[in-house]
């Protein structure tokens, strides 16, 4: 009796001790049974967050973002691959045997993008057959995709994106975080093929669009600068050319172009094998930031403009020139045209390397590095744009004996484009040295401003008011009147600048390439109220002509014609109704 009381205990401990377990599995087993049954009832979709648009000074789209519907397709719930994949191929051209491998690979996961972008006419196609049975755990998602509805206007500034609509070049890569959004997500109620029926109440969470970026660049006034470039480097055969406009008073960068440039829809044009080739990717480099050279003549009012104004020289100052050669010990310096005696606003306007060597001589080494360094040549600008190179300019220490003699006419340092017209802005604002902006703002996607650049940032001041306002007058004014410059005058306006030709340096550093120059001109208008400057520079012309004077002046003097009209500048009633002279090269 007592042996069968303790098995009846027993007995019941267990079914105790099972009912708990049962108990316990049910309640631990059941917030995973109610998520998979949720999984199996709901679906959850992103939100694609809009790019910011990038926008030129007015407002008008550089580069801007749509929503396509891109195939989706969740390889976990498609029960026979094969039928489905050749629908898909009949229905939008995609490679049956490809999708079906695809698929395959993927069968434990639940997303896969099929294809990207499909056009309205693709969209209605699949639309009218996904209610077919084998098409069933297909489905459309929108996507944002880049346009830029001026094509490949300022495509060197604006950059582009990859297929993830992340920046890789230009403003799209600097201010990548700024312009992209933040992802949102909704949740729905779908039936057993997975179609939405309705939306879970407060189970959305809104995307946030990026912010816009808003640039200095002006859309019109880059247009024409890409044209009148495009034209000069065709004709005359240049590996590559850039052309430059800026605002003297602010630094703002209004244009910024380059050729050859390409399309940042599809900045990269593979081979016929899928290779990237080297030749691709010099397209899309940004010449006028990211290339330096030896600048020539065009650097010669970076010393003789602050000699000036120091008083270390003077524009009367008269120099024995005696060329076309002269012999600074052992070295031999050469002109293009001989010249007896020059004044120093003449050795500018005629553009004498024997003359900028004998003020380099008169100055010293020491000063002629500080009058060079306070233009910031050999360092980068800051501007936001990715590449910059920083140029060249040796410390003092490392001179040669030839150095003071070279330097002041262009040779054994090198500057990028950005860095001449940054510093050539001194001479038409009366001295001062400008920090370069090519973004003015970033707005948010509601249009109020997150951050403000359009104020001019004034780096320093380089020379005086008056001794600048004295050599652009004498000097940078005869240079487009009756010397090297005379093709880049213009009827309604007086045109100052300077001309340059160098050769372009060998790139193991010893000596130069033969017959290879950089033809460039640096000019501003009108002179008693520089309103625009400009710098044209043409890489190797090969088409017979190099001097600076002959093949930029004339894109620069366009150019700034049309920028000029464009902004209703008055028309310069000082300027002269005939201009005399002849030209010369350089």
């Amino acid at each position: 009796m007592r042996s069968a009381n303790w098995m009846f205990a027993a007995v019941g401990l267990l079914l105790v001790g099972v009912g708990g377990r049962l108990t316990w599995l049910a309640e631990s087993q059941r917030a995973s049974r109610s998520e998979q049954a949720n999984r199996q009832h709901t679906a959850r979709a992103h939100i694609k967050a809009l790019r910011g648009s990038i926008l030129d000074c007015n407002g008008r789209t550089l580069a801007g973002s749509q929503r396509r519907p891109s195939l989706i397709v969740d390889p976990s719930r498609v029960t026979d691959v094969r039928a489905a994949c050749r629908r898909i191929e009949t229905v939008l051209g995609v490679d049956a045997d490809w999708l079906e491998r695809r698929i395959t690979e993927r069968r434990g996961r639940r997303y896969f993008r099929v294809k990207r972008r499909l056009s309205d006419r693709e969209r209605a196609r699949f639309e009218r057959a996904s209610v077919m049975r084998e098409l069933g755990a297909f489905f459309l998602e929108d996507e944002p995709l880049r346009v830029h509805p001026l094509g490949r206007s300022a495509a060197h500034v604006v950059g582009y994106v990859g297929a993830d609509q992340r920046g890789l070049a230009g403003v799209e890569l600097t201010c990548d975080e700024l312009l992209t959004g933040k992802d949102g997500s909704r949740t729905a109620i779908v039936d057993s093929r997975r179609r939405r029926l309705e939306p879970v109440p407060d189970a959305a969470l809104p995307a946030v669009d990026g912010c816009d970026v808003v640039l200095t660049i002006d859309a019109y006034l880059q247009s024409r600068a890409q044209f009148h470039l495009a034209q000069a480097v065709e004709t005359h055969n240049a590996e590559w050319g850039t052309a430059l406009l800026m605002d003297p008073d602010s630094g703002e960068i209004l244009a910024m172009a380059v050729t050859p440039d390409f399309d940042p829809d599809a900045p990269i044009r593979p081979d016929a094998e899928g290779r990237e080739l080297d030749a691709e990717f010099e397209r899309i480099r940004n010449h006028a930031i990211a290339d330096q050279f030896e600048p020539g003549s065009i650097f010669k009012p970076f010393v003789a403009g602050p000699a000036v104004s120091d008083e270390q020289a003077s524009l009367d100052e008269q120099f024995e020139i005696n060329g076309p050669t002269h012999a600074f010990g052992t070295r031999i310096v050469h002109d293009t045209h001989p010249h007896a005696v020059l004044e120093l606003a003449s050795i500018l306007s005629k553009s004498s390397n024997i003359g900028m060597a004998m003020l380099g001589e008169k100055l010293g080494a020491e000063r002629v590095h500080d009058y060079v360094a306070r233009f910031e040549f050999g360092r980068r600008t800051g501007i936001r744009l990715p590449g910059e190179h920083s140029g060249a300019l040796h410390a003092l220490r490392d001179w040669t004996r030839y150095s003071v003699q070279s330097v002041p006419f262009g040779q054994e340092v090198a500057v990028t484009p950005i860095q001449v017209l940054r510093a050539f802005l001194a001479f038409c604002n009366d001295g001062l040295l400008y920090q370069p902006r090519i973004v003015r703002a970033v707005l948010r996607a509601d249009g109020s401003v997150r951050k403000d650049y359009s104020q001019p940032v004034v780096v320093r001041r380089v020379m005086r008011a008056e001794a600048v306002r004295d050599l652009r007058r004498r000097a940078l004014v005869e240079v487009v009147n009756s010397g090297t410059g005379t093709r880049a005058q213009l009827a309604d306006y007086q045109v100052f600048g300077k001309t340059g030709t160098a050769q372009i340096a060998r790139r193991d550093g010893r000596g130069y390439e033969p017959g290879a120059y950089v033809g460039s001109f640096m000019g501003g208008a009108p002179a008693d109220n520089p309103r625009l400057a400009v710098l044209v520079s043409l890489y190797h012309p090969r088409g017979g002509k190099y001097y600076g004077g002959t093949v930029s002046a004339p894109a620069a003097r366009e150019i700034l014609a049309d920028g000029l009209a464009y902004l209703h500048v008055p028309r310069d009633l000082a300027r002269s109704a005939s201009v005399s002279g002849t030209a010369q090269a350089d």
